[in-house]
């Protein structure tokens, strides 16, 4: 038992304390009543009086953001103000189970600094700064830190074990199945509703088809997606038209169609450890040769065959052209349309895509010069369209340059005339010269981008032909109508004066703000963890 020797105390005079409780579902014997009659049995023989109580239930120790008590024991030490001196702890993996074990030692020392002494009151060893102690809390700090991690490995067998014998490892059902309870003892079977879970240990959960409507309606997407002009928006947009909707009453959208024409549990293979999550490490994707496959695990809703068919489709078109096999595409769309543009491209099925092009050349003009193209344009476009492309790299150079210097990461897709600013503000750059009504009435349109999602648009007037920028328009995500050209300068004055700036200052300052969205998406993943 640790004795109670901390510095300017007398034996007889009680001392205020703090109590720490932990109790995790891998030690229910450590309950909190269990841990608070230890600490209360302490208190009374060693003269403490507890003053202040922090508990956090049902938590894991691995980490510390988890554990709001502790946090809350930590700020308390701080303030000059607390009502206590000492912390009375169970023992050492009652502190954490960190698997860094400095880090548990660094929560200790940020007491002992503060002037609080932390007690474990079940260890063997004494409370003291001699090496002994040292040693020996080390040693149960790794300890605490092993036993985790060996629980994992049991627990990741277990459900590896269970996944090959074809039963559910967790998480809901894809549409289209069911989950049926299995009871250990009698065989019986029944199905789960959606918020209805296992409550006996050795009760099992496997998957069976839905209903006849679901199932029925998954074969139609196998269906049509094997015929070759169908995609999964085609699908989702012809289900919606329909009037149908997935389960949870929403209309259908492409990712997923998708991911039900990806899943092999169609065709009765049960699937684990696609992603790995261990010790509170992150999400992270699995190898697909390290996956737990059971063929077999199940009644299928569809044919291999037709399965087989949708996934050489869906595996041809996630693969990337090389860039000799864009040429040689767009050399053949050149040979049947006689042209090459974007309304071209979008046109022909087998040709590469807009966005492919881009990727790989950074415009369409230098894929037309790869080609030997040459793009039917008036002379006078072809060079304004060389000065604005010309200024809009300057512009991304130097706004760059003043973001890298206020300490912002910031890079710049060619492809896109993209800025991507600390990972989460998306900036399209735009600069462009006039287009005339009558031929010399002069007037500047833009265009929100609907190929990719933005935060901004920044779009720069110039003179034809002219290399000064007259002044920038910074469109916040909204303002424009995505797809359609607005006009936004015409007969000497600008359609949106709120939004018109003489130079990109503001610009420099949006990215000081964090975005509501990146706050509700960090609480989340917080919750989430």
């Amino acid at each position: 038992m640790a004795s109670a020797k901390t510095s300017g105390t007398t034996p007889h005079a009680l001392q205020r304390a703090a109590q720490y409780i932990r109790m995790s579902t891998d030690h229910q014997e450590y309950s909190p009543l269990f841990q608070r009659q230890a600490i209360a049995e302490y208190a009374r023989a060693h003269n403490f009086r507890v003053v202040a109580d922090f508990e956090d239930a049902g938590l894991s120790g691995l980490t510390f953001r988890q554990r709001p008590a502790l946090v809350q024991l930590l700020l308390d030490v701080q303030n000059p103000r607390r009502r206590f001196n000492t912390v009375l702890v169970f023992d050492v993996s009652r502190w954490g189970r960190f698997q860094d074990v400095d880090e548990a030692a660094f929560y200790e020392y940020a007491c002992r600094r503060a002037g609080v002494n932390v007690i474990y009151v079940a260890e063997s060893f004494s409370n003291d700064a001699s090496p002994a102690t040292s040693v020996m809390k080390a040693l149960k700090r790794a300890m605490a830190a092993e036993f985790s991690r060996e629980m994992s490995r049991k627990v990741f067998l277990g459900q590896c074990l269970n996944a090959q014998r074809g039963f559910h490892a967790g998480g809901p059902p894809a549409y289209g199945l069911q989950r049926i309870l299995v009871d250990s003892k009698s065989g019986t079977r029944r199905p789960l509703g959606l918020y209805e879970y296992k409550s006996v240990q050795n009760d099992r959960v496997v998957i069976a088809p839905a209903s006849a409507v679901e199932t029925s309606l998954v074969r139609k997407m196998y269906e049509w997606y094997a015929t070759p002009l169908v995609t999964g928006e085609t699908i989702a947009r012809r289900l919606n038209d329909f009037g149908l909707r997935n389960r949870f009453g929403r209309p259908w959208q492409a990712q997923n169609i998708l991911r039900i024409l990806s899943s092999e549990a169609y065709i009765g293979t049960n699937v684990y450890s696609r992603t790995s999550s261990k010790l509170d490490t992150g999400w992270q994707r699995v190898p697909r040769q390290q996956w737990i496959r059971a063929e077999n695990a199940f009644e299928p809703v569809v044919e291999g065959r037709i399965f087989c068919t949708v996934q050489k489709k869906m595996e041809a078109r996630r693969r990337k052209p090389t860039r000799d096999e864009i040429v040689e595409g767009l050399r053949k769309v050149v040979v049947k349309a006689g042209k090459l543009d974007q309304a071209t491209l979008r046109r022909y099925r087998s040709a590469p895509s807009v966005e492919q092009v881009m990727h790989e050349f950074g415009s369409l003009y230098e894929a037309y010069k790869e080609v030997g193209y040459i793009p039917k344009l008036a002379a006078e476009r072809s060079a304004n369209r060389y000065v604005e492309r010309r200024i809009e790299m300057l512009v991304a150079d130097v706004t760059l340059e003043a973001l890298r210097s206020r300490g912002h990461e910031a890079r710049y897709e060619k492809h896109t005339d993209t800025l991507c600013v600390d990972k989460w503000l998306r900036i399209k750059l735009a600069v462009r010269s006039p287009w005339l009504i009558a031929g010399h009435v002069p007037y500047w349109v833009a265009r929100w981008p609907d190929g990719f999602p933005v935060d901004f648009l920044v779009y720069g007037r110039i003179e034809r032909s002219a290399a000064e920028l007259l002044d920038f328009h910074l469109f916040p995500r909204g303002s424009l109508v995505a797809g359609a050209y607005t006009v936004v300068y015409r007969h000497g004055q600008t359609h949106f004066p709120a939004y018109q700036r003489p130079d990109l200052k503001s610009l420099l300052a949006i990215p000081q703000t964090v975005p509501l969205e990146a706050l509700m998406g960090h609480s989340l993943a917080s919750e989430r963890q």
